[in-house]
C-alpha cells in the first residue's frame, strides 16, 4: 500500500469480526511500532494480546471494575461490560513502560508509545485489518491495570481492537487543515 494513501485514508473501524490478524500480520504491526519516533531508541512500551478465552476474562474484569466504580450499575450496563471485548476477535493492549533516562523524560516516552500505537493502526490498515483505538475509564481503572500487571510508572495507553471489518469503512471526512496551522514570523 502506498504510504500516503494509508496516512490519508485510514479510519477507525468499529465493527469487527473474525478472523483476527494472523501471526505474520501481527509481526508486521509490531515491526511498524518499533519504527515509531523514539528519542533514545528506548522502546518504552509493551503490548499484551488478548484473544479467545482472554476476551471472556477481560469482559469479567470490566464487569467487576464497573461495579467498583458504580455499584448501582443497571443490568444493561453490566451486560455491555461483559460484551465489550467481543467487539473484535483480538485486542492489543498498549502499555507505556518508561525507562529511567537522563535525557529522555517520561512525557517523551509516553508520546513515543502513542506514536507506536499510531504505527500499529497504520500497519493494520495497510494489511486490510480493521482497527480502532479505545481508551476511556477502562485503561485507568486499578482492577484492569492490576490484571495486566502494570508496574509503578507504567500506564495503559489504549486497547487496539483488531479484526476483519464487517462493513466497509466510512469515508474519510474532509477537514480544512488551515484551521490547525498558524504561520509564525
Amino acid at each position: 500500500m502506498e504510504l500516503l494513501h494509508g496516512l490519508l485514508n485510514r479510519v477507525s473501524v468499529q465493527r469487527l469480526q473474525a478472523p483476527a490478524p494472523s501471526q505474520v500480520q501481527l509481526e508486521v504491526i509490531l515491526q511498524a511500532a518499533l519504527r515509531a519516533p523514539d528519542h533514545g531508541n528506548l522502546k518504552p512500551w509493551r503490548a499484551v494480546m488478548v484473544e479467545g478465552a482472554g476476551l471472556d476474562k477481560l469482559g469479567q474484569l470490566l464487569h467487576q471494575a464497573q461495579l467498583e466504580r458504580s455499584p448501582d450499575s443497571d443490568a444493561q450496563t453490566l451486560e455491555r461490560c461483559l460484551n465489550m471485548p467481543h467487539r473484535a476477535p483480538s485486542i492489543l493492549v498498549l502499555i507505556a513502560s518508561p525507562k529511567t533516562h537522563p535525557k529522555v523524560p517520561t512525557a517523551e516516552q509516553i508520546q513515543a508509545t502513542a506514536a507506536a500505537g499510531h504505527a500499529m493502526l497504520l500497519a493494520a490498515y495497510a494489511q486490510g485489518i480493521g482497527a480502532v483505538w479505545r481508551t476511556g475509564w477502562v485503561v485507568a481503572h486499578p482492577t484492569i491495570t492490576q490484571a495486566f500487571d502494570l508496574q509503578e510508572g507504567e500506564q495503559m495507553i489504549g486497547m487496539i481492537y483488531m479484526g476483519t471489518p464487517i462493513v466497509a469503512p466510512k469515508s474519510v471526512p474532509v477537514v480544512n487543515s488551515q484551521a490547525f496551522i498558524k504561520h509564525w514570523h
